[in-house]
């Protein structure tokens, strides 16, 4: 929970209990993933292929949901973002993690979460996917000195994006916000483009469609507002830069004398 609410750490909840709403929280989490039909490798399998954006765009939609999240929360003194944990970065070990992870996702069309969730549906390919992603972190940390060095290299601390561009955290803020949206939009329409529909659509799927538009541009519009808002007026006092991050992960090249 530290990486999502410290409730921990500012004494709201002690860690036993902090450990049992893990099991709700992840029942909650599994089940909207299945309602969201994410426990289907096929639809995020076709994500790859602009069949269904479906995937790209709720994890768009997460990542504004978060980031503005935490802000409301820091703002009204709920959160203290100083306490939460920022994952530290290590560039070209992330880029080559980050292809690896790509490619088992388009092979295997899960990821560890939507296999987990798949595999309690009683779904046979999720089951194997389990097991081979198992395997792989065991012989991932049997050969771990074979690529140690380079597992802990590049380390570039804890990297934001306003620090990155010189610019303010609100302009930041709201440049992610307009990226998810053009980046859903664009998703959407290559989408249409190259995977059109056959057939017309019944008079109850078109209700559901312009019901779930009208939704999704409320919800545009509110994120849009909120991020403009916040690159007009300063957020300096979001995070306080004077404290150190708590890392959970000790860089090598800080661990030595």
């Amino acid at each position: 929970m530290d990486m999502i609410f410290p409730l921990v750490k500012t004494g709201a909840i002690s860690d036993s209990t902090n450990l049992w709403l893990a099991l709700p929280t992840g029942l909650l989490f599994g089940f909207a993933l299945f309602k969201a039909r994410f426990t289907d490798s096929r639809r995020i399998g076709w994500a790859f292929y602009f069949k269904d954006v479906g995937v790209p765009v709720v994890m768009f939609s997460a990542i504004v949901t978060a980031m503005l999240g935490l802000w409301g929360l820091s703002l009204v003194g709920v959160l203290d973002i100083s306490k939460v944990y920022l994952l530290p970065t290590y560039l070209w070990p992330m880029v080559v993690a980050g292809l690896i992870f790509g490619v088992g996702m388009v092979v295997g069309g899960y990821c560890p979460g939507t296999a987990l969730a798949s595999m309690v549906t009683g779904k046979i390919d999720a089951l194997v996917f389990v097991l081979g992603f198992f395997i792989g972190s065991l012989f991932f940390g049997d050969l771990f000195p074979v690529w140690g060095d380079f597992y802990n290299s590049d380390y570039r601390g804890v990297a934001r994006l306003d620090q990155a561009l010189e610019i303010d955290l609100g302009v930041a803020i709201l440049g992610v916000v307009l990226i998810a949206v053009g980046g859903s939009l664009g998703m959407r329409w290559v989408q249409k483009k190259v995977w059109p529909e056959d057939g017309r659509a019944s008079d109850e799927e078109i209700r559901t469609r312009l019901a779930t538009l009208k939704l999704q541009g409320a919800l545009i519009a509110v994120a849009l507002l909120i991020g403009t808002v916040l690159a007009v007026f300063s957020t300096e006092s979001f995070i306080d830069d004077r404290v150190e991050p708590p890392y959970y992960i000790v860089p090598k090249v800080a661990a030595q004398p």
